[in-house]
């Protein structure tokens, strides 16, 4: 979503009421002389356009409802408004006459929903793959004889009837909303200081700048740059910005769009009630070698023996907010010690609780007590135990499997649980360490997290993706529309194969969205891919012991399944339609070319790698091209499951682009 530089001079509020939520958000910045107060209100309604338009995305995406299947189509063409009305139904008349008094766009589609006493109008800038809507503007309440906006993600819940057994996510979608407003307005000042440096060191863009800081400072993070520069989270969940739990100033501190270092606390841990796994031994010892001396220090002068404790790192909210309270009695009997005199600093990347301490030698994912979009982000004992083996696996398929060069794992190195009985105190002292190759990187090449692709640069106020394009398109002397579709094929040459490969070969579906993906540009060109995160994978165990691999994985994990559809889904929800289809939006937007030429591409690429894999597994390329060129797919319903409180994914049936009658 492009914005002006200065959000503050054309989103100023004119709310006459405000949410719990946001009044808290103003009181506790006031009460602490924030210098984040003073803007909060200017910043408001942008923040609750954001939310309400990503919940309104999805409710219609997903058909909750029949929201979607029971509308009716409206545009405006001069001063005559066509529908899909093939009748117009008495109940319609008193509202469609209040519509000729509304000022609608010709260049947006509109889609009207009946209800008793008023209809909703959402506004369409565009429909993509999947069901995809993109919304623009404001949503409209429309009765027999008013109309108004309707002004919150909680209050759209209410008008289609589902506040009676959605309280909570109403109120998780008006903390998400306060929380966005915030984010918004430290952005704002965070880009103009930005802006500020970027003309002393004559750069235009923020590629521009990260080379040019990245050469004064080698030490310096360019990719912490990116991973905070994703300033509006995931791009299809509404929950995005929820963090439950956290008071407004914790999330203004914790939060990576805030863009503030804070202490990363430890503790001490008997191994009699760890479970630990290693690559490498003493692998905390090694990465933080003064934190160690220190707890062998403070150990012994508690009269215990250092040899019996593990140190832990522990994020700082954790460490004041669940520690005490929820580990009190092992505290009481020294199975584990806090060590409040301990700290190393750090950063949150763009996943909030995986952080970059302050010597860049690993990233540190840690449990988190507090609920962000759908889930508590504790971290089960499993991710933390498998994290190691399922590196060695990665590393041994991609050793065979020398031409994936360039698709690259970010590999954990290590994981330590807490042993308990109880899910919550075996999931909420929990610790996964994660390489960090950042510094392999030639001088010239940037790391770009996914999730930021689609966020604004603070220099030119478009898409991070298009100044990307501008400079590949520059460098290589390519028109707009020809060098959108040559990034896409360089892009898919580096990720295609490596996704498919391990998928239809080895039976690893990895969770492949944006967030988990780590292009690498040079001159705007992607040359390598870091892919990261393997609690979400799925590992068809039948592919994998066919290619003579033995996963040996914590008793009960998720990760394994001997069923096809659950590696499927894994692998077409997160690469193809989260993945690839936002990429293909973007250059959509970028160019105006047809996002079916995009699409063309992406079956191109699978193609290519589905024939040279029929050499060696043919059933397994039949069965997969088969799955992905059906023409009806599902697609995970994320507000679906929020609302029914689904222990188990949902899915909504959409139209496929790769299906061969929709690649016309």
């Amino acid at each position: 979503m492009r914005r002006n530089p200065s959000y503050s001079q054309k989103a100023e509020s004119f709310i006459t009421q405000w949410s719990k939520d946001e009044l808290t958000c103003i009181t506790e910045l006031r009460r602490n002389n924030s210098p984040l107060a003073e803007s909060y209100p200017y910043f408001a309604n942008l923040g609750r356009r954001h939310i309400l338009n990503k919940l309104a995305s999805a409710l219609l995406r997903e058909d909750v409802k029949n929201l979607y299947s029971q509308s009716v189509e409206l545009k405006r063409i001069g001063s005559v408004y066509v529908t899909s009305l093939l009748k117009v139904y008495k109940k319609w008349e008193p509202f469609l006459l209040q519509l000729q008094t509304l000022s609608l766009k010709e260049d947006l589609v509109y889609r009207m929903t009946a209800f008793d006493d008023y209809i909703l109008l959402f506004p369409i800038k565009k429909e993509y793959a999947f069901n995809r809507l993109i919304l623009e503007g404001d949503i409209l309440l429309i009765g027999k004889d008013w109309n108004r906006t309707v002004e919150t993600a909680s209050e759209l819940l209410r008008l289609i009837g589902l506040k009676q057994n959605n309280n909570d996510l109403g109120r998780e979608l008006d903390n998400g909303t306060a929380n966005i407003t915030m984010a918004y307005v430290r952005h704002d000042s965070w880009s103009k200081k930005l802006k500020d440096e970027g003309e002393a060191l004559k750069v235009s863009t923020i590629l521009q700048y990260a080379l040019a800081k990245k050469a004064m400072q080698p030490e310096w993070s360019s990719l912490l740059l990116f991973e905070q520069l994703a300033l509006e989270g995931h791009h299809l969940h509404p929950g995005t910005k929820t963090k439950t739990g956290m008071s407004p100033l914790d999330v203004a501190r914790y939060s990576p769009e805030f863009h503030e270092e804070f202490p990363i606390c430890f503790a001490a841990v008997h191994k009699d009630y760890l479970l630990s796994t290693e690559i490498t031994q003493n692998t905390i010892e090694r990465l933080f070698p003064i934190q160690n001396r220190k707890c062998r220090e403070i150990l012994s002068g508690k009269g215990l023996n250092p040899s019996n404790y593990q140190l832990l790192p522990v994020h700082e909210w954790q460490f004041k907010h669940t520690l005490t309270s929820m580990y009190g009695a092992e505290i009481e009997r020294k199975i584990i010690v806090p060590l409040p005199s301990i700290k190393d600093m750090g950063a949150a990347t763009s996943s909030f609780r995986t952080l970059l301490p302050s010597t860049k030698n690993c990233f540190i994912k840690l449990a988190v007590n507090s609920q962000m979009t759908s889930t508590v982000r504790s971290i089960s004992t499993n991710t933390a135990m498998n994290s190691t083996a399922f590196s060695c696996m990665l590393n041994e398929i991609l050793r065979r499997e020398q031409h994936l060069d360039n698709f690259l794992p970010l590999n954990e190195t290590a994981g330590f649980a807490f042993t308990s009985n109880d899910n919550d105190l075996a999931r909420n002292l929990t610790v996964v360490i994660r390489e960090n190759k950042e510094n392999e990187l030639a001088q010239d090449e940037i790391p770009i997290v996914g999730s930021c692709l689609y966020n604004s640069s603070p220099f030119t106020n478009k898409t991070v993706l298009e100044e990307i394009i501008e400079e590949y398109n520059q460098h290589h002397q390519l028109s707009k529309k020809a060098g959108v579709i040559s990034f896409l094929n360089d892009y898919l040459s580096i990720t295609v194969p490596g996704f498919l490969t391990l998928m239809t070969k080895y039976g690893v579906a990895l969770e492949g969205h944006l967030q988990n993906s780590i292009p690498v540009f040079k001159h705007g060109k992607p040359v390598r891919f870091f892919f990261r995160d393997w609690g979400g994978a799925r590992i068809y165990i039948k592919r994998l012991e066919s290619c003579g691999l033995d996963l040996k994985f914590h008793p009960g994990s998720m990760t394994l399944t001997d069923d096809r559809n659950e590696m499927y889904a894994k692998a077409h929800y997160t690469i193809f339609q989260s993945h690839f289809g936002e990429i293909i939006r973007l250059l959509t937007e970028i160019s105006g070319v047809n996002e079916r030429v995009f699409w063309r591409e992406v079956k191109r690429a699978c193609d290519e790698v589905f024939s040279s894999l029929s050499f060696e597994v043919e059933e397994s390329v039949k069965e997969d091209q088969a799955y992905f060129f059906q023409d009806k797919v599902k697609h995970k319903a994320l507000a679906s499951m929020r609302i029914t409180k689904a222990d188990n994914y949902m899915y909504s049936t959409v139209a496929n682009p790769l299906g061969k009658n929709n690649q016309s």
